[in-house]
């Protein structure tokens, strides 16, 4: 492979995902014990998700309970009409028995990298060695990953930021960087 794939782009993506009823949604949920159980956070996610065509979802799995502490995390998958969607659960705030964690739709860090994969060969005619991202990309306006393009021997960084949110498509734009890490 010729070795000339990156300069310096600023390419926008799209991912088709999920529609809450309200963006991200706001649970309270009171509990006696430290953690919000993963089938409380499931049932929340099947009462408030959709997919873009408004199908609520058939089964959600999550991982482990939630713990009631703010900034708390779990990444659970939504089953609908035959697709998979992840949606990230973050606690927000807790007040004695009383959690309240927001869900938003996650593009899958896999799904993110080869849109961007993709993308620089539009772009350029070839595609990089690898891409890969750490982590889901949160749909919400604003929201960033850093991922890595992998040329030849060189590796850049590359900024994701979501642009925007319309029916379910998460929008991005991402920019590799001009210099090797």
């Amino acid at each position: 492979m010729a070795h000339s794939i990156v300069r310096t782009f600023l390419v926008s993506g799209a991912a088709v995902g999920l529609m809450a009823s309200a963006g991200a949604c706001s649970c309270s949920i009171g509990t006696g014990s430290h953690s919000v159980s993963k089938s409380d956070v499931a049932e929340q996610i099947k009462a408030k998700m959709t997919d873009a065509s408004g199908n609520k979802p058939e089964s959600v799995t999550c991982p482990g309970d939630l713990p009631a502490k703010v900034g708390a995390q779990a990444n659970c998958e939504m089953k609908v009409k035959d697709s998979t969607y992840n949606v990230n659960v973050t606690v927000t705030s807790v007040d004695g028995k009383d959690v309240k964690f927001d869900m938003v739709e996650t593009v899958d860090k896999d799904k993110v990298a080869h849109i961007i994969s993709n993308k620089l060969y539009q772009k350029v005619g070839q595609r990089p060695d690898s891409v890969t991202c750490p982590d889901n990309l949160k749909g919400v306006v604003g929201a960033t990953l850093r991922c890595q393009l992998i040329d030849g021997s060189k590796t850049y960084g590359v900024n994701v930021t979501v642009t925007s949110i319309d029916a379910g498509d998460v929008r991005f734009d991402f920019k590799v960087d001009d210099h090797p890490e």
